[in-house]
């Protein structure tokens, strides 16, 4: 037995019988068994009698003693005694939260069985985490890594593997903000670290990069994040926003074929809509339009109730020396917009098979999907000019065709728009892995990947002679047909050697190679005034434009390298102290000819408390079961989108703005060419390095713990297009390394289990998360810019900056003329920043600067994810709530619509008088960009709601499990803002915080579901 010390004030049998109390008083039966359940135990059962304990001899408080094959259960009391009534031969499951789960069987004549001793269960250390290139005991782990597996998944209509972990990991933050089919989510770890770069985290399925859709959700067995650049920094250019690894389901050796099969339905509609005036309202003359004399629902007329339907079938299994895995899902999704949709088919299969007393593993893997849309925006186009329309208006004039009003400018029937234009979008992708790994002598492995990934994607798009635009200009319908197909190959070796001296001495060596070559390629051609409209794109050279020269078509092709050597070093010493040191050295083709290579280390250590000898002698350490420190530091790179950026470019043919680029010499015309970039043989790698300080805990035997990080990120040598003089340069910007930038937060997150009894559970999860963020500078000796700049506007007639990027600030600042009231002409009130004077707004000061100041942050400074889970024998409840706070959000469709000079149809909102006063706005006040459009947008959202429940069966050879389940997606959101969702895609740092107009609304469904196992 350990040494302890007993507290003279709180001895640490006190703190078991008050941690009972604390944490729900009661025993710990889990809320589903595996075995049929009986109503009644069997006659001859009598009582049978112990004391659970642990290894030390202390008793047990709330131990769950189950008889298997029944529904008969009993708590140990605070002595850990307990009776519950057993015939001999019956087995007894005895379990306890932290410690390991034992069965006993009752013997005849043999009523009290003593002492029971549970044995700690260490399994919160010894998880597997994923992490880069390998694999790490959770206990020896020095990162900021997070983990989440099959079993805490979000479950429901899903969209994309990004929703499975929505809210449930610290510092992720995933929105889809669109009701779009098509649409994916937009992730985002720890801020925005690059200005032209991309700001979304690498995706690895299995070891090879992917995206967030390539495989179906349902055969996703974990996701681990690598948040920190100590983690990341061995993927290198790859990782500076952070890595997600997906790791798919495969078979187990020695397993029995096991197949699975998991289904939904799920409806959707609008979760919000808009308040316009109605056709009533029309004729009172709140609006400039004229009464039509009909009564028209023009949302209800392009929206319906989108049904989603969503197999998936799984097969594993495995010999000794073969593990199979396959997977086939079929998914159609509607979208609430009418012909928008989504279908789907995934197929993965995956096979292993180990030689010669497992020193050789063959594995390989296939994936291939097949994607179907109807490629059209149905946002900008169907949905603004629904929402926009007068509702006085026809649907059909009286030659059954679309009603239009050509009167007024950019005013189109949104039925016409879907009826007489179609779409074909379908892509396909197909990804072939094979890799062999030698294991010569025990801990040592060398693997060799291959794979290539290969998709390609269709568009095709015909507007009818009916359409809007082609009864203006009298031709008969235009089409268009787009081809693109990208190549990804790659190769991988690595070498792996793990050991372990004396018992105390763990290493971890890791060496390797990276060679990935992408290539892109495609095609693009369109032409107008067909002589039918039967061939849609079909025919597409029978186009009289084509004849007259009018008719368009192109091509491109691009490709990229990038090499990377890489190496691992991970030390432990006794389980108490661990230090990973790693480095990537990595080239890129992308690059000027001065910095190909580049270099991206990392260092990251942990400390184990609780293994320490004095801890054992603290009081706590009867309850505090486990407390890391860890602390690491990491470089990263940001690599740019576009290949070739270093070197002159050229156009040939075009201008940027896409215009033929000709000239008439000598009776021909002759295609020009243009320079179209300035040669920089130092552009390089964006470096990002990164601090991170973080603590885990977990304390009563798992009932409750813990994690908290502290990271400082600091981008360098960021890119950005500076103004050069011409000449010397021959074209007027040059891309080059000078930025800097810094973002740093904190992240927390807390687990507990705070009821179990017999019957029932409740787990919860908290995350929290904070990002601030800094333009440090933007200029250097050679290269110089304004330290201002803005970086997003809304569109005519508005066509006024709203975001201003300033060196000094956060990168996410509304800049603009703050109001304050409304005169009594109607105009604006707005307040002078520097002499806060208040004047009416003219136009004179739309476009003056002094008149514009800070209104304030569109990213939130705080990010809220907390999850529920209930389960009551044979039920389960689970509730995933997301928040965020401290931003504000830009409510475009109000700086649109609610406005009294706007030619279109105005929110009712626009009876309203400004600031709690008097007066509205009057006609002649334009639309425009004023503080009183930004709203507070804290929200707290129940984001999913799913009901399940456990069929219970007896034992039998046809089905092993049979869960049905009811869900409900944005169920509801707690707000006071004023638009149609607070929860916004920020795809765009420069432009976050706006709620477009004519973003596609985000939907509300409901979902019924089966999973069942065979």
């Amino acid at each position: 037995m350990k040494p302890r010390t007993i507290s003279p004030i709180l001895s640490a049998r006190v703190l078991k019988i008050a941690a009972f109390a604390l944490l729900g008083g009661t025993c710990c039966i889990p809320a589903a068994y595996a075995e049929p359940l009986q109503a009644v135990a069997p006659a001859e059962a009598g009582p049978v009698t112990g004391v659970v304990v642990d290894s030390e001899g202390e008793p047990l408080i709330g131990a769950t003693v189950l008889v298997k094959g029944s529904s008969t259960g009993a708590a140990t009391d605070i002595e850990g005694r307990f009776t519950v009534k057993a015939a001999p031969g019956q087995e007894l499951q005895i379990s306890y939260v932290g410690y390991q789960t034992i069965t006993i069987k009752v013997q005849a004549g043999k009523a009290n069985l003593g002492n029971i001793v549970l044995a700690a269960d260490s399994q919160v250390l010894n998880d597997v985490v994923v992490i880069g290139y390998g694999t790490q005991k959770k206990g020896d782990v020095t990162s900021a890594v997070a983990s989440v597996k099959a079993e805490d998944f979000t479950v429901g209509a899903i969209g994309d593997a990004a929703e499975l972990v929505k809210g449930k990991v610290a510092g992720l933050t995933i929105a889809k903000g669109s009701g779009d089919p098509n649409a994916e989510s937009t992730i985002r770890l720890r801020g925005v670290i690059s200005l032209m770069g991309s700001s979304s985290p690498l995706v690895l399925i299995d070891g090879v990069e992917g995206n967030l859709g390539t495989v179906a959700p349902e055969n996703i067995a974990s996701i681990d994040v690598l948040k920190d650049a100590s983690a990341a920094a061995i993927y290198g250019t790859r990782g500076a926003n952070g890595v997600i690894l997906i790791t798919t389901k495969a078979g187990t050796r020695e397993s029995s074929a096991t197949v699975s099969y998991s289904g939904y339905g799920s409806w959707a509609t609008l979760a919000k809509k808009h308040k316009f005036m109605t056709a009533d309202q029309i004729r009172q003359g709140l609006t400039n339009y004229s009464d039509r004399g009909y009564d028209t629902d023009w949302l209800d007329a392009i929206t319906r109730t989108a049904f989603t339907h969503n197999h998936d079938v799984q097969i594993s299994g495995g010999s000794k020396s073969t593990t199979y895995s396959g997977n086939f899902s079929y998914k159609k999704a509607e979208g609430v917009i009418l012909t928008t949709f989504n279908e789907e088919m995934k197929m993965n299969f995956d096979v292993s098979q180990w030689f010669f007393n497992d020193m050789i593993k063959l594995h390989l893997g296939l994936l291939k999907a097949y994607h179907k849309d109807n490629g059209l925006d149905a946002g900008s186009e169907i949905y603004r000019q629904a929402i926009m329309r007068n509702p006085t208006e026809p649907i059909y004039d009286a030659d059954g065709l679309p009603y239009e009003n050509f009167g007024i400018t950019y005013y189109y029937n949104p039925v016409g728009l879907i009826q007489e234009r179609d779409g074909d979008g379908k892509s396909e992708w197909s990804r072939m892995t094979g890799d062999i790994t030698v294991e010569p002598i025990k801990g040592w492995q060398t693997k060799v990947l291959l794979s290539t990934n290969r998709s390609n994607y269709h568009s095709a798009d015909f507007k009818s002679s009916n359409y809007q635009s082609h009864r203006l200009d009298g031709k008969a319908g235009d089409a268009g047909h787009s081809y693109g197909y990208t190549k990804t190959d790659l190769l991988e070796v690595t070498s792996n050697y793990r050991t372990t001296l004396a018992d105390k001495h763990r290493l971890d060596v890791l060496v390797g190679y990276s060679w990935q070559k992408n290539m892109n390629e495609g095609f693009s051609a369109w032409n107008a005034d067909f002589n039918n409209d039967t061939f849609k794109w079909n025919n597409i050279g029978i186009g009289q434009e084509l004849k007259n020269g009018k008719a368009s078509m192109g091509s491109y092709k691009n490709d990229n390298k990038l090499i990377g050597f890489f190496g691992r070093i991970s030390y432990g010493f006794d389980n108490r102290y661990n230090i990973l040191v790693s480095i990537r050295r990595e080239g890129s083709s992308k690059f000027g000819a001065n910095h190909k290579w580049g270099s991206f280390p990392s260092v990251s250590a942990g400390w184990n408390i609780m293994n320490e000898e004095f801890w054992g002698k603290l009081p706590v350490a009867e309850w505090w079961n486990m407390f890391k420190l860890r602390a690491g530091y990491g470089v990263t790179g940001v690599i740019p989108g576009d290949s070739y950026q270093s070197l002159t470019r050229y156009l040939f043919g075009k201008y940027e703005n896409g215009s033929g680029m000709y000239f008439y010499n000598n009776g021909k015309w002759i295609q020009g060419m243009q320079i179209a970039s300035n040669p920089n043989p130092d552009l390089k790698w964006e470096t990002s390095g990164e601090l991170n300080v973080g603590l885990d805990w977990e304390m009563f035997n798992g009932r409750f713990g813990g994690s908290f990080d502290f990271y400082n990120k600091e981008t360098r040598d960021m890119l950005w297009q500076y103004d050069v003089p011409v000449p010397p340069n021959r074209y007027p910007w040059t891309l080059a390394n000078v930025g800097k930038m810094r973002n740093w937060g904190v992240e927390l997150m807390l687990k507990a289990i705070p009821v179990t009894t017999k019957d029932f559970e409740w787990n919860t999860t908290l995350t929290l998360s904070h990002n601030s963020n800094k333009l440090i500078s933007l200029s250097n000796d050679l290269y110089e810019t304004a330290n201002e700049h803005e970086t997003a506007y809304l569109g005519e007639p508005i066509s006024q900056a709203s975001h201003r990027m300033e060196v000094g600030k956060a990168v996410d600042r509304y800049f603009g003329i703050k109001s304050v009231g409304v005169s009594d002409n109607g105009l604006w009130l707005v307040e002078n920043p520097t002499t806060r004077e208040v004047a009416e707004l003219t136009d004179a000061m739309l476009p003056d600067p002094d008149w514009k100041q800070d209104l304030g942050n569109s990213l939130p400074k705080l990010y809220l994810g907390w999850g529920n889970t209930f389960h009551y024998k044979q039920f389960d409840l689970s509730m995933q709530f997301t928040g965020q706070f401290g931003f504000k959000i830009l409510n475009e469709a109000r700086a649109y619509y609610e406005n009294n000079s706007v030619n279109y149809n105005r929110l009712q909102s626009v009876l309203d008088a400004p600031y709690g006063g008097e007066n509205t706005l009057a006609g002649n006040q334009k639309q425009t960009f004023v503080s009183y459009y930004l709203e507070n947008g804290d929200f707290l959202k129940l984001t999913n709601l799913t009901l399940g429940y456990n069929v219970p069966f007896k034992s039998n050879k046809w089905i092993e499990g049979l869960r049905i389940y009811f869900s409900a997606e944005n169920l509801f959101t707690i707000t006071g803002y004023k638009g149609l969702d607070p929860e916004l895609q920020n795809a765009d740092a420069g432009s976050s915080g706006i709620e477009w107009r004519d973003n596609y609304p985000t939907t509300r469904s409901f979902t019924v579901g089966l999973q069942a196992t065979f």
